[in-house]
C-alpha cells in the first residue's frame, strides 16, 4: 500500500513538473497560469503531508520490524549455526531468502521516501528558477 501511494504521488509531481517545464520558454518567459501551478503544487503537497501523517506509523513500524528481523536472523545464523543453517542446504536457502526479502523490503521502504523527496525538490527548484527568471525579466 505504501508503495502504491508513493508511486501515485511521485507521478503527480512528475506530471506537474513536465507541464510546468513546457510553459517556460527558451528565453525564460513563463506562458502559463502561474497561480494554477502554485495551487496544484500546494494541493499535491498537502496530499503528501496527509499521506505522510497517515502512513508515518506504518512506515516506522515496518522499518523497525525489518531491522529487528534482520538482526535476529543474523544473530541466529552466526551463533546458532548448528541449529539453523548447518542442518541442510534447504535450511541455508530459507535463511538466505529470508535475509534477502527483508533487505529488499528495507531498501524499498527507504527508497520510497527518497523518490518522492526528489520529485518534490525538482518541482520546487524549477518553480524557483522560473519565478526568478520571470521576476528578472520584469525588472
Amino acid at each position: 500500500m505504501n508503495f502504491m501511494v508513493m508511486t501515485f504521488l511521485y507521478n503527480q509531481f512528475s506530471n506537474l513538473n513536465a507541464e510546468f517545464s513546457r510553459c517556460v520558454g527558451d528565453g525564460g518567459e513563463f506562458s502559463g497560469n502561474f497561480e494554477q501551478f502554485r495551487r496544484r503544487h500546494q494541493a499535491i503537497s498537502r496530499s503528501v503531508n496527509e499521506a505522510d501523517r497517515f502512513l508515518k506509523i506504518s512506515n516506522v513500524a515496518c522499518f523497525c520490524c525489518q531491522i529487528v528481523s534482520i538482526i535476529i536472523l543474523l544473530y541466529s545464523t552466526i551463533f546458532f549455526r548448528d541449529d539453523t543453517v548447518s542442518l541442510s542446504g534447504q535450511g541455508a536457502f530459507v535463511y538466505v531468502a529470508w535475509l534477502l526479502g527483508n533487505l529488499f523490503g528495507l531498501a524499498l521502504a527507504a527508497g520510497q521516501a527518497l523518490v518522492v523527496h526528489h520529485a518534490v525538490s525538482a518541482v520546487l527548484r524549477s518553480k524557483i528558477e522560473s519565478s526568478a527568471i520571470t521576476f528578472m525579466s520584469m525588472i
